[in-house]
């Protein structure tokens, strides 16, 4: 099997309108090299590549872009992405970027593989198909909030998550993984859906959480809750990766990695001797 086979083949699982995919394709590679281990991820960090070489991988599906950028590029000759670059082709590792086809297929199998992982896909009642494939869930028996959180917190493995509002109880919720969290998206999503609840990935921080805040001071209660981009969009990639081991003659695997992010304590080490000492 060489990497055009695999990229055939996901095109063939994601059928789509050519002119809306514009940033897949090979990112490091040749569409001839031979490939003897498929892994998929959310994005190549260096923790994922240095997994991928342990794994035997040698063809690297990623959803996000390998060099901190949506489209190119970080510009100027910056330490960090040359030595991303020699990394790579040390590894002899092909990556391919499969971000829009996904997307833009008909059902989105990001939103669908996050419905998945929270154990909603047989809850989806209807979807917006406008500005983008917005699945909403919905049931007759309502949940609290604090049983939606508490339930989307243990389904995808995190202790908690950030919300922006809240809601006496939830019936519907839409879900918009990935940079689907704009104000004008959030507003139009609420106001079209019909949702309690929404759960985004990520969004500017001055938009859609203010449009919350301002709807509950209103008395229109609304909540997001807020995934992560990661977090959000990497069913969907485990999604893509049960899939596509179905049809490949060659094995594939995941690849998960830990958030970038990570929680720091506002207590300094020093401060907290000097209060011991007291």
């Amino acid at each position: 099997m060489r990497a055009r086979d695999v990229i055939a083949l996901l095109q063939e699982m994601m059928p789509c309108d050519p002119s809306l995919v514009k940033v897949d394709g090979l990112v490091l590679g040749d569409e001839l090299a031979p490939v003897s281990r498929i892994g998929v991820a959310f994005v190549a960090s260096v923790p994922v590549l240095e997994a991928a070489r342990e794994a035997g991988v040698d063809f690297l599906i990623t959803h996000e872009g390998a060099f901190f950028r949506h489209e190119g590029d970080v510009a100027g000759e910056d330490p960090v992405l040359s030595q991303k670059r020699s990394l790579l082709r040390r590894l002899g590792i092909s990556v391919y970027r499969l971000h829009d086809r996904p997307h833009r297929a008909s059902p989105d199998w990001v939103a669908e593989g996050l419905a998945e992982a929270l154990g909603w896909s047989g809850a989806i009642r209807e979807r917006m198909a406008e500005p983008c494939d917005v699945p909403i869930v919905a049931w007759a028996q309502a949940m609290t909030f604090d049983d939606v959180v508490a339930r989307v917190c243990a389904r995808l493995g995190v202790r908690g998550l950030r919300v922006s509002g809240r809601v006496p109880v939830a019936r519907r919720i839409a879900l918009l993984p990935g940079y689907r969290g704009t104000g004008d998206l959030v507003a139009r999503v609420f106001r079209e859906s019909n949702a309690d609840v929404i759960l985004a990935g990520e969004g500017p921080e001055w938009e859609a959480m203010e449009y919350v805040r301002d709807a509950c001071a209103m008395g229109l209660p609304r909540a997001v809750v807020w995934l992560g981009h990661q977090l959000s969009e990497s069913p969907g990639m485990r999604r893509i990766a049960k899939e596509l081991a179905a049809h490949c003659r060659v094995p594939v695997v995941f690849l998960d990695q830990e958030s970038a992010f990570a929680w720091q304590d506002g207590t300094s080490q020093s401060s907290a001797t000097a209060r011991q000492d007291t």
